[in-house]
C-alpha cells in the first residue's frame, strides 16, 4: 500500500524541524564552548604571571606552547563546526536541506541522522575525499 503524499510531507516536515532544532542546539553548544576557550589565540602563557617574578624554565615554556597550540586547534575546529551548522540551518531556510550540494540528490537519512550538518551524499563525500587525497599526494 502506497503512502499518501500528505502523510509523507508531514513526516518530512517533522524530520526537517527536528534537524533544525538539533542543529540549533549543537550550534549554540559549540559557540558556548568557543567562548569558554576564549576567542583570542594571542594569550601568552610563557609570560610570568601577575604577582610573580618566576621565569618559566624551558620545559614549562614547551608545555605552555603546546597548550596554546592545542587550544588554537580546538578553537579552529569549533569555528569550522559552527560554520557547517550555520550553513545547514541556512539550507533549511532555503528549502534545500537534505539535498546534496554537489549532485543534487537526496542525502541518505542515516547520514543526516548521524551528522545533520552534512551537505553531501555519501558518494559525493567519498569522491571529495579521494580528490583531496590525490591533491595532497601530488
Amino acid at each position: 500500500m502506497a503512502k499518501s503524499p500528505g502523510k509523507q510531507q508531514k513526516r518530512d516536515a517533522a524530520l526537517v524541524e527536528s534537524a533544525r532544532q538539533r542543529l540549533g542546539r549543537d550550534r549554540e553548544a559549540a559557540i558556548a564552548r568557543l567562548r569558554t576557550l576564549g576567542l583570542s589565540p594571542d594569550m601568552d602563557e610563557t609570560a610570568p604571571r601577575a604577582g610573580t617574578d618566576a621565569v618559566l624554565d624551558e620545559g614549562d615554556e614547551a608545555q605552555a606552547s603546546e597548550r596554546q597550540d592545542m587550544s588554537f586547534m580546538e578553537r579552529q575546529r569549533l569555528a569550522e563546526r559552527i560554520n557547517r551548522l550555520t550553513a545547514a540551518l541556512e539550507r533549511i531556510q532555503q528549502g534545500r536541506y537534505g539535498m546534496c550540494t554537489m549532485c543534487g540528490n537526496a542525502i541518505e537519512p542515516a547520514r543526516l541522522a548521524a551528522a545533520p550538518e552534512s551537505e553531501t551524499c555519501l558518494a559525493c563525500q567519498e569522491q571529495r575525499e579521494r580528490e583531496a587525497r590525490t591533491e595532497s599526494a601530488a
